[in-house]
Parts: C-alpha cells; structure tokens; sequence
C-alpha cells in the first residue's frame, strides 16, 4: 500500500515538473517578430536670407479728433442775456459773424449818450474862445463839433496846432471827457457777441433769459473746419518723426482716409498715457469729421540705413535669433534699430546667412532642422509643414 502511494505522488510530481519546464521552454521555439524600424524626426522651419537694405519705418499711433480752435463765451458785462441769430442749444451751428447772444445795453446805451451830450455841452462852450485866440484852429474845431451824431460812435478828435491849443484843451477836461466817451463805446460793444469764425456750439451753461455777471461762463463754441487729431507717442518713438511730415489717418469704423501733417510736438510727457502728445492737423477731404472721434496714423518716420524687417515672434530673450547652418539651428544675437508693433528692424547678422522668421517651439540651440522649400510636396500639399515636426520613414 505504501508503494502505491509513493508511485502516485511521485506521478504527479513529474506531471507538474514537466508543465512548468514545457511552459519555460515552449517560448523559445516561436519565431521572433521582425523589428520596425525608428522613425527619424525632421523638423522644417521657414527661413529667409539676410539682406540688408534702407527701411522706410512709420510710427502708428491713435488718438481723437479735436477742434484746433475752442472758445469759451465768457460774459465781460453784467445783465439780462438773450440769444442772438441762432438758437443758444448745443450742436447749433453758425457762420462767422453771426450773432451768438447780446445782453440788454438799454442802460450802458443811455450813459454814454448822456457822456456824449456833456461832451458837445464842453466843445460848444470853448468855440468862442477858439475862435478868438486860436483863429487858425477854429475851422476844423467847428467841422468837427457839428460832425457829432449821439446815435453814432465819436469820431476821432482834431489833432492840435500847437503846445499852447493842447494845454487849453486839457485844462477845459476835453481830452478826458472824449477817452471816458471811447472807453464806452468799447464796453458797449461787449453787450453783442459775434462769432469770430464758422463752427457750432459745444456746450450751454446758460440759457436765454438768464441773468449774467462778469466772467459768468455762457457756454463753448468749436470751429469745425479746422480739426487735428491728438495721438499719444512712447517716448521712444519720438525721435523717429519730425514736425511737418505728412501723415495718413484711417477710420475703421468709417473705411475711409485722410491726408494730414504734424502740426505741434509735445516736449513733456502725459501724466494720464505717460507718453508725449503729437498733434496732427487734418485736411478735410468731403468726409465729415467729428469732434472727439477716434482715429488712427500712420506717421512716416525717418529712414533707416542697412537694416532688415523681421516679426517680433521670431526673436527670443529681447535680442536672439535662430539661424539655420548645414541642417541645425545656431543662436545668434542681433542688434534691434527699431521696434513695430508686429515687426523688428535690425542688424548684426553676416548677409546671406538662413534666418529663421517664425516662431519655433521647444527648439534649441545645435538641433538639426531643415529649410521648410526642402519638404517633401506631399507634405505640402497636407499642410503639415509650418512649424511642426514631421516625420519620414528612412
């Protein structure tokens, strides 16, 4: 009985044995799998030769439009205010020489007629005495007492003869009732206020029928014929443009141009943009302009000698750029002249040399690369080239 049991588990023992040896062994006889091959990386960039040339670089800025000329309607008298030709309202327009608005001169008027009587009151009463001890002067002295009108501005006084004419004059308060009589009339004029050029009003402080005092602020007129633009200009940009170059000023909004120059540069800086103020002044071209519009321009800076145009994502760390030599990438530094928005203008890279003028990513200095015109047309045709790694079974 015993050897029974001893000949069974010795049986399984050889059974168990031998499956795990067949299941060591049996792996070897499969046939190995064919090995691919590795694919080698090609990365295309897009290149182009160094060359170098004179730049005609603009500077573009935006800003708003503006009157060239603004006044404010400042009320020199005191009274009862009333509109003139045209209705004192905001966006009112005028031509020049057209009544604004008048304050009531019923008062002022009546004193200086009454100045201009006292005044023929004086003249009439030294004729006499004109006539005899200064015959020679009599004449125009007469012509002139009888050419008063008290409706009607004073004429100019009759120049004297001689010291002895003047001296009695002054002593008769001539000379002083005639200047207190023209400084009237000059403040009588301050009661009317004619538009000293065509434009429109901007603003009302006050309406007709208000009562005004000197120095009250009435409101605010704008000459729209005569308009310029206020562009804000980095500090950097402004040795590049000079005052009277012509400049070109666009409206998105509007799709159309204007043709205009440099009027005035700014010598401090804007506190609010901390840039310097450019003032452009427009020449209007049968397109309507409007106050406080927004515009662009594009002001043509000065040229810049052996210099070349690149994107500004095509330089790294401020001043390097990649340079394609024999199929690898080589960092280079450049000399930047002038930044653009979008572009670079610069120097320092040997002419003829393979720029790159594209953004690379993950790239590095000594990486093999190849120019993007050697790509396979396949490629090409797939648009799987610009910027992107490819790959090409050998």
């Amino acid at each position: 009985m015993k050897t029974r049991q001893i000949v069974i588990v010795g049986s399984l023992f050889v059974l168990i044995g031998g499956s795990l040896s067949f299941a060591v062994i049996a792996p070897s006889f499969k046939p190995e799998p064919p090995k691919k091959e590795v694919a080698e990386v090609k990365r295309y960039v897009k290149t182009t030769p160094v060359r170098y040339d004179d730049v005609a670089t603009e500077v573009v800025a935006y800003g708003r439009v503006q009157t060239a000329e603004s006044l404010d309607l400042i009320a020199e008298v005191s009274g009862r205010m009333s509109q003139g030709n045209i209705k004192l309202k905001a966006g009112e327009s005028f031509r020049k020489g057209a009544l604004l608005y008048q304050i009531d001169d019923t008062e002022a008027k009546l004193n200086l007629q009454a100045q201009k009587s006292n005044f023929l009151r004086d003249l009439a009463a030294i004729l006499p005495d004109l006539k005899i001890d200064y015959s020679e002067s009599y004449s125009k002295w007469e012509k002139y007492f009888n050419s008063i009108d008290i409706e009607k501005s004073l004429p100019e006084i009759p120049k004297t003869s001689n010291t002895k004419e003047k001296t009695f004059l002054a002593t008769k308060n001539i000379y002083n009732s005639y200047y207190s009589i023209k400084s009237g009339e000059a403040n009588l004029k301050k009661f009317r206020f004619y538009a000293p050029f065509a434009g429109s009003i901007s603003m009302v402080n006050l309406q007709s029928g208000s009562f005004v005092n000197p120095g009250g602020n009435i409101g605010k007129i704008l000459k729209t014929s005569s308009l310029e633009l206020k562009v804000s200009v980095e500090t950097k940009e402004v040795p590049w443009i000079r005052k009277g170059a012509e400049v070109l000023v666009t409206s998105d909004e509007q799709n159309v141009a204007w043709n205009g120059y440099i009027s005035r540069i700014g010598d401090y800086v804007n506190q609010n943009t901390q840039s310097v103020d450019v003032f452009i002044a427009i020449q209007q071209n049968g397109s309507r302009l409007y106050d406080g519009q927004y515009l662009q321009a594009a002001i043509p800076a000065e040229q810049i000698k052996d210099g070349m145009i690149i994107p500004r994502n095509a330089i790294y760390n401020s001043n390097e750029v990649f340079v394609l030599r024999d199929s690898v990438l080589k960092k280079k530094n450049i000399n930047i002249l002038k930044t653009n928005p979008e572009t670079v203008v610069f120097n320092g890279l040997e002419p003829g040399a393979d720029l790159v003028v594209e953004p690379l990513i993950n790239a590095h200095n000594n990486m093999r690369a190849f120019k993007l015109e050697e790509a396979e047309p396949e490629l090409n045709l797939q648009g799987e080239i610009k910027g992107n790694d490819q790959v090409s079974s050998k």
